[in-house]
């Protein structure tokens, strides 16, 4: 009897906690935003517009706050107009038949992120990254 009752008192909590946890009934990835392949190609294309939006403005506000030269700005403008369109034709190529499949969306990813993603951690040989040496 003390087990039994003992178990019910241990185990009511955790599933009560469970089921609040979970009840949106969202799992791991599966967000409010999380796509689902494949995509129709016009859809696609206006998330990728919606973000490219999104970038621009926080870019301009970052140019404004930081008071940066007219010179630099503009270099920087041709820099994120260069990445887009890079960006846009692996988009192009993807949605030639219609569909985006997971794939596809994965060649875009990549060529987006370019040659810079996925080793900030490295950092320099010796591996302290930027932190500087110690003092002997």
């Amino acid at each position: 009897m003390k087990r039994s009752l003992f178990a019910l008192l241990f185990s009511l909590p955790l599933v009560t906690f469970a089921g609040f946890a979970s009840a949106d009934g969202r799992g791991p990835g599966d967000g409010k935003d999380a796509v689902q392949f494949p995509v129709p190609a016009a859809d696609f294309q206006a998330r990728h517009d919606a973000r490219v939006t999104k970038m621009r403005a926080k870019m301009e506000e970052r140019i404004a706050a930081k008071k940066v030269d007219a010179d630099k700005a503009k270099e920087m403008r041709a820099r994120f107009d260069a990445r887009v369109a890079k960006v846009q034709t692996a988009i192009n190529a993807a949605k030639a038949d219609g569909k985006v499949t997971k794939e596809e969306a994965q060649e875009i990813r990549k060529a987006a992120h370019g040659d810079h993603g996925g080793r900030a951690h490295q950092g320099k040989p010796g591996g302290r990254g930027n932190r500087p040496a110690p003092k002997a």
